[in-house]
């Protein structure tokens, strides 16, 4: 067999076996667990509710009413940020994580990538997500609403961008680099560090 041919094939069934080697979720008593292609049982029950795992080896389960990340090993690896009764969907390829009442944000594989050093963060948009410390979330019927506080962007590398001292991001052109804000009542436009 030519040699080429040989390593191709040996590149084509380890992304192949790499691909069969994730687990699916089954219910026992109440609680969910992971089992592998063969029936072996890999992670006990032990969940309150189970998503598959990503082709990037991670799953997000419910433990203790919240939503973790875990690793095929039953590592956790982080808290995501509840969204919408589930964990937080990725946007431009970073979704929200809660640790020690703080969020920050992480990658499709749950590694953490921005620290978790503001109150609350929004989604990713066009390279950039506002953020905010001393704000709260109040309840609002089923939803919750973010009050108070003061507020700054940043860059997907975690930079801020625009300090943490406005009452408000009103709007942000990230082509132009500029940020509209809200400070003592008024508005005014401000240029991107």
């Amino acid at each position: 067999m030519n040699k080429r041919i040989l390593l191709l094939y040996l590149i084509v069934s380890n992304s192949l076996f790499a691909k069969t080697k994730s687990l699916t979720s089954f219910e026992e008593n109440g609680l969910y667990g992971f089992k592998d292609k063969k029936g072996n049982v890999i992670i006990q029950p032990q969940y309150e509710q189970t998503m598959e795992f990503t082709s990037t080896g991670v799953s997000f389960v419910v433990s203790k009413k919240k939503w973790v990340c875990i690793d095929q090993k039953n590592n956790v690896l982080l808290e995501s940020f509840l969204y919408d009764n589930g964990p937080d969907y990725l946007s431009e390829k970073l979704a929200r994580f809660v640790e020690n009442g703080k969020m920050g944000f992480h990658n499709e594989r749950c590694q953490k990538v921005i620290v978790a050093t503001y109150d609350f963060v929004y989604p990713f948009e066009n390279g950039h997500a506002i953020v905010c410390n001393g704000c709260e979330l109040k309840p609002e019927g089923e939803h919750k609403r973010i009050v108070g506080g003061l507020y700054g962007l940043i860059n997907r590398k975690g930079k801020l961008v625009v300090p943490v001292l406005y009452d408000a991001i009103l709007s942000f052109d990230a082509k132009k680099r500029l940020v509209e804000v809200k400070e003592a009542g008024k508005t005014r436009k401000l240029k991107m560090e």
